[in-house]
């Protein structure tokens, strides 16, 4: 089905048959006409969550109207020729001894976890951890779960060619298991113990805790009882988008007592395991991004909150306070009730803020998927190195903002400013 208006195919009409590019009239009466479409044809469709009318309009709209198809094609041509070149993140030399790094002591406490003494990964969360749109150069690849390739789950490769939270520990331990490879969803077999499910809110926590467990305790491969394991947790970006529509559903108490549901669950069922709680980042800048058409309605689609510029500091104050619930839960006590558990806050996102483009003072889009919302290969690996950075320093002076260009750190390292201990750092053996 077409869904141009009449006045929109005369438009086109009158410029050759094609879409507009020369005529600044024509581009914004042609952005005004395609945007008014879009919604009309998105609000009657009957899709209850954003990521639904996400997933609707690009796989059933924009497929089936030969404009849209056209300027998708344009938009990818052009998101290639500014931002090929610079879409590779320099993945630094990986220089931590390994070799001796736990001289075939086990640990007696998670506190005294070192690198390679992992034995599982696993992580829960939305589409960022799904792996949505990491390599999408197509409408289809927006939608692919490049679970493989995910920033703290993904173990395609190695470290010299994909830069991830697994990749990073094979270094200790090559038979690191849990990681997911290749793409597809949840339910996949390459999925492994990486259980988020794109468009996931925080309320979906519970279920995917839950999943996770059964799948550890099913899995032939992992001792439950006896293998460490590190669990990484993010979540909160979908809250954010849909704040606007419910204040109160997407508060700050209600957002953190999702967490704790499944954090809850992970303690009551896994023993020998560190979570890694990451804090959500302030999702008011997308409004600032600089891709175009596609990326305007994407944003407007799947975060129209964000996309207002007016609800910026409502947004910023919304984070905070996401992000300080969700540490209060954590330094509250309730998960360092046994000497083979414990939840440990990594905030380097706190105050990350999109990179910009040197003096252009512009969002440096090479760091996102052509869809302008979800990060991309480089974006997945600048978080996987600022993961592992903030999980070897300092409990206390854990950095806020992500390790752009920044070596690995390594554990034990004093001059580099972490923990001076050999351990992930945790709340009880560093300060």
């Amino acid at each position: 089905m077409n869904y141009l208006p009449i006045g929109l195919e005369l438009l086109i009409e009158k410029n050759g048959g094609s879409v507009c590019r020369r005529s600044l009239e024509c581009q914004v009466a042609m952005f005004t006409s395609l945007f008014i479409v879009a919604l009309c044809v998105l609000s009657n469709a009957g899709a209850s969550t954003w990521y639904e009318r996400y997933v609707e309009f690009f796989q059933q709209t924009v497929p089936n109207n030969s404009t849209l198809v056209q300027m998708w094609k344009d938009h990818v041509t052009q998101y290639e020729i500014k931002h090929s070149k610079r879409a590779t993140y320099p993945i630094p030399a990986f220089t931590c001894p390994t070799g001796t790094a736990s001289l075939g002591i086990a640990p007696r406490t998670v506190h005294e976890l070192q690198p390679s003494d992992i034995s599982v990964v696993a992580a829960i969360g939305d589409s960022l951890t799904a792996g949505n749109g990491i390599d999408a150069l197509t409408l289809i690849g927006d939608f692919t779960e490049y679970r493989g390739r995910a920033w703290s789950i993904g173990g395609d490769g190695n470290l010299n060619d994909r830069l991830t939270f697994p990749n990073i520990l094979k270094n200790y331990n090559p038979n690191i298991r849990g990681w997911s490879s290749g793409t597809g969803n949840v339910h996949s077999a390459g999925a492994r113990l990486n259980v988020a499910v794109a468009g996931s809110v925080s309320s979906d926590l519970k279920n995917q805790a839950n999943m996770l467990v059964q799948r550890i305790n099913s899995d032939p491969n992992i001792n439950a009882a006896s293998d460490w394991k590190v669990v990484t947790l993010f979540i909160g970006g979908n809250d954010l988008c849909d704040y606007c529509t419910d204040k109160a559903k997407f508060s700050a108490v209600n957002y953190a007592g999702h967490i704790a549901d499944a954090l809850d669950i992970l303690h009551a069922n896994l023993t020998r395991t560190l979570v890694n709680v990451v804090l959500i980042f302030d999702i008011a800048p997308i409004a600032a991004m600089d891709g175009g058409f596609f990326c305007n309605l994407a944003h407007n689609i799947v975060c129209a909150c964000g996309k207002n510029d007016a609800n910026a500091a409502m947004l910023y104050e919304a984070t905070v306070a996401y992000q300080m619930e969700s540490s209060l839960l954590i330094s509250s006590g309730r998960y360092d009730t046994r000497d083979d558990f414990t939840a440990v806050v990594q905030p380097f996102f706190s105050n990350t803020l999109p990179p910009k483009t040197p003096g252009t003072g512009k969002i440096d889009m090479s760091y996102f998927s052509p869809d302008c919302f979800h990060f991309n290969a480089k974006g997945h690996a600048a978080a996987a190195l600022s993961l592992w950075n903030n999980m070897v320093e300092t409990y206390s002076q854990k950095r806020q903002e992500w390790h752009l260009n920044e070596p690995f750190y390594c554990p034990g390292i004093q001059s580099l400013g972490v923990n001076s201990g050999p351990y992930f750092a945790t709340s009880q053996n560093s300060n």
